[in-house]
């Protein structure tokens, strides 16, 4: 399998962040609710294979999340400096934005543990690891 580039993982992240914000904004009404609810948990699975994909540690296109309120606040991961990060983020279900960003930035010790955090429920759990985009869902 052929390794992606920066360049094909920054437009994976971009189609991702347009699919999730397209069905976001369309649940708006009632009827459509549902129906976009599911798209948003299918896509969410779509990019946890993604992140998966690219392998453990930090790296550009890793999915990064912070509780927030009673959710989630996600990003995936778009520059790497030596002390901060730069993210793009993922607006999902209830919009959530964690205090960890600013300006799409945060301290790259942070996001470093919350990688840390989520490769290591995989390495316990495997497969069976808690999806937390899922929870109250």
């Amino acid at each position: 399998m052929q390794k992606s580039t920066t360049k094909q993982i920054l437009r994976q992240i971009q189609e991702f962040t347009r699919r999730a914000s397209t069905s976001y904004h369309a649940r708006e009404s009632h009827d459509a609710f549902y129906a976009e609810v599911k798209k948003m948990v299918d896509l969410m699975s779509e990019i946890q294979e993604f992140d998966k994909s690219l392998g453990p540690g930090l790296k550009i296109g890793r999915l990064v999340s912070w509780p927030q309120g009673d959710g989630q606040a996600f990003y995936f991961v778009t520059s790497i400096g030596r002390r901060t990060v730069k993210l793009a983020w993922l607006l999902w279900l209830d919009a959530w934005q964690s205090p960890v960003v600013v300006d799409g930035e945060a301290l790259r010790p942070a996001v470093e543990r919350a990688i840390d955090a989520k490769d290591g429920l995989r390495r316990i759990f495997g497969r069976h690891a808690v999806d937390p985009a899922q929870r109250g869902v």
